[in-house]
C-alpha cells in the first residue's frame, strides 16, 4: 500500500520528541511494508522518511527540482530520507509553482494520504488529496492545515451541488500517532 505523507517542513521548531515519533512512524511502516511517498523536502515527511530509509523501507520523495543538483543546492533538501527521487521534468518559473506541481504529481499514485500539522502547502496538498478522492487521515495532536481542513470539506459537501466534486473522498481524523498505527494497520488487513 501506498501512503502519502503531507505535513509541516520547518525543522527548526520540532522538538527531539517530535522528530522521534516520526522516525519511528517511519520505521514502523517500513515493517510493515508500506511504500511512502513524500514531497523530499524537510520537517515530519522527512524524518518519517529517514525513519523508513533506516528501517529498509522504500521512500519515493517527489521533488521540486529538476535534477539531483537542484535539489540539494537550489532547494538545499537532504537524500538520506528517500531511496528515491522522482525528479520534476516540466520546471515551471517559481519556486511556488514547482512545489504545487509536485503536489500534484504525487497525490494520484497513493492509496491513502496522512496529514501532519503543516500550513499553506499542506493545505493545498490536502485539497488536491480531496479532489483525487483520496482517503485523508489528519493526525489531531500535529496543530496546523488538517484543523481547517474539515472547514472546506463542510463547504463543498453543503454547498457544491457536483457530486463528481464531493463523492469518494474520505477524511478520518485520529487523535494520535498510535490511532494512526492502528488504522493502517487494519487497513492492509
Amino acid at each position: 500500500m501506498k501512503i502519502t505523507v503531507y505535513g509541516g517542513t520547518n525543522n527548526k521548531y520540532y522538538s527531539e520528541k517530535e522528530i522521534q515519533a516520526c522516525a519511528d512512524l517511519g520505521k514502523f511502516l517500513a515493517q510493515h511494508g508500506f511504500e511512502i511517498l513524500t514531497g523530499a523536502c524537510g520537517g515530519y515527511p522527512y524524518y518519517i522518511g529517514r525513519g523508513a530509509v533506516q528501517a529498509g523501507g522504500k521512500v519515493i520523495g517527489y521533488t521540486p527540482a529538476k535534477d539531483l543538483q537542484e535539489h540539494l543546492e537550489r532547494y538545499k533538501f537532504a537524500t538520506d530520507g528517500v531511496t528515491d527521487l522522482e525528479f520534476n521534468k516540466n520546471v515551471l518559473s517559481t519556486n511556488s509553482e514547482n512545489f504545487l506541481k509536485r503536489s500534484m504529481d504525487m497525490t494520484p499514485y497513493s492509496d491513502v494520504v496522512v496529514a501532519l500539522g503543516g500550513s499553506w502547502g499542506t493545505f493545498s496538498e490536502l485539497l488536491f488529496s480531496f479532489f483525487a478522492k483520496k482517503k485523508i487521515i489528519i493526525v489531531d495532536e500535529f496543530k496546523g492545515a488538517g484543523e481547517i481542513f474539515d472547514i472546506v470539506d463542510d463547504f463543498f459537501r453543503q454547498r457544491d451541488n457536483n457530486p463528481d466534486v464531493v463523492n469518494g473522498a474520505e477524511i478520518i481524523h485520529v487523535p494520535d500517532l498510535a490511532a494512526l498505527k492502528k488504522m493502517l494497520l487494519q487497513m492492509v488487513k
